[in-house]
């Protein structure tokens, strides 16, 4: 990484109300059985709106004005979870997520920043866009038998249990990875 650039994402807060029923409904896989999984912290749950990555300071101002611009009247977004799953699949999961069922805005959204950013030179994102909250990473040690038997309690998990929220703002997040792990700290927020 260039000793100039910060990495960054933008991305949806989560309420703290949210993130603690998130939280609460996780138990049941924190408490399991399952070894290597590394379970996204109740503080640090968002949902990514784009990766940036490598991202030049001198940036912030003139995308912050341009996405002050075109987000202006975007309007207030309600949101509520579905089902969880992961990527790739159930016989070789990675990432463990929980879907979100109102997608139309979020990809709208998401279609925004991404036509902002690609004017200062940030990538178009390569894939469709698929609005998600990360809830775990498994781990690369992780053995095929745990893997299988979190593959076997995702496909039998009903929706979680998790009241609907409304979002009116976009945050501008700087990921840094310290001996703690990775930490976040808001530079902006544009209102919609």
């Amino acid at each position: 990484m260039d000793k100039n650039t910060i990495r960054t994402f933008f991305a949806i807060d989560l309420p703290v109300l949210t993130s603690e029923q998130i939280e609460k409904e996780l138990l049941l896989f924190k408490n399991s059985n399952l070894q290597n999984i590394k379970w996204a912290s109740c503080s640090s749950m968002h949902i990514t709106i784009k990766f940036i990555g490598e991202f030049n300071p001198d940036h912030q101002p003139s995308i912050q004005k341009d996405l002050l611009s075109h987000l202006r009247k975007f309007g207030k977004i309600k949101l509520s979870f579905g089902e969880m799953g992961v990527f790739p699949n159930l016989r070789n999961p990675r990432i463990v997520w929980l879907s979100l069922n109102e997608r139309r805005q979020l990809i709208r959204l998401a279609q925004v920043v991404d036509l902002i950013t690609s004017n200062y030179g940030y990538p178009n994102e390569k894939r469709n866009f698929s609005p998600h909250l990360t809830l775990g990473r498994v781990r690369n040690n992780a053995s095929s038998k745990d893997k299988e038997l979190l593959g076997q309690k995702i496909a039998n998990n009903e929706s979680m249990d998790i009241e609907p929220f409304t979002t009116d703002k976009l945050s501008f997040i700087k990921s840094s990875l310290t001996p703690q792990g990775l930490t976040y700290s808001t530079l902006f927020r544009i209102p919609l």
